[in-house]
């Protein structure tokens, strides 16, 4: 599908008037999709097997933690992805302009890492909705063979800089525990990556997208016509 990368950045980070409102409504049916269009779109350029594997993540149990996707990056990872779609309008979000320089994004990265998502002191994530992406998920059907190395990925919309580096995906160094086992996690920031790009229009796979469109098709027919 195809996606206006400005567009986008104004409705999710501008302040713009006219999308007051209208950010719950508009995350909650694109939102997931959206991002895994945009790290495969990221990881494609490298690799081009990079797939979403799945979009149920669960830890086996009828109850518990719920992450929103695997995707699989075609060298041999597979990444435990949990997404979240806070947009500039949100508690802790910030408005960007299109026009903000790289040291400035960097700042304001940097800023919001520490204040809204790392705790430093006990280097460990600061909210538990974001921390349960360190909890080891049952793996997809397909995948089960210890061949693929499994690991976490915290993709956000804000623009975050976990470091001093001017990048939109970071590993994080983590210190192994008995209930978060892995030793590094993965940090991709949607907002980053699409200031960095030049296209105005991109063409991404967005999984369940068409059919939730083709849902919305079904229950508002358009007018037949003359």
């Amino acid at each position: 599908m195809s996606v206006n990368r400005l567009e986008l950045l104004k409705f999710m980070n501008s302040g713009d008037l006219d999308a007051n409102g209208h950010h719950t409504g508009m995350t909650g049916l694109i939102g997931e999709p959206l991002a895994v269009g945009l790290i495969l779109d990221c990881l494609r350029q490298e690799h081009p097997n990079a797939a979403c594997v799945s979009m149920k993540v669960t830890t086996g149990a009828k109850k518990g933690p719920r992450l929103d996707a695997w995707i699989y990056d075609g060298q041999g990872t597979l990444y435990q992805t949990e997404i979240k779609m806070w947009g500039g309008n949100a508690i802790g979000g910030v408005y960007l302009a299109p026009d903000t320089s790289k040291e400035k994004l960097r700042e304001i990265g940097q800023r919001q890492w520490h204040r809204w998502i790392w705790d430093k002191e006990k280097q460990v994530f600061q909210e538990a909705l974001v921390q349960k992406v360190l909890r080891p998920m049952q793996r997809p059907a397909g995948y089960e063979s210890d061949a693929y190395r499994v690991e976490p990925l915290l993709c956000l919309w804000w623009l975050v800089h976990p470091d001093n580096t001017d990048t939109n995906w970071t590993t994080v160094p983590l210190t192994p525990a008995p209930e978060f086992p892995f030793p590094q996690v993965h940090i991709f920031s949607l907002t980053r990556y699409l200031m960095g790009l030049k296209e105005e229009i991109l063409h991404l796979e967005l999984p369940l997208l068409g059919q939730r469109f083709a849902w919305l098709d079904r229950i508002f027919p358009a007018p037949p016509g003359p």
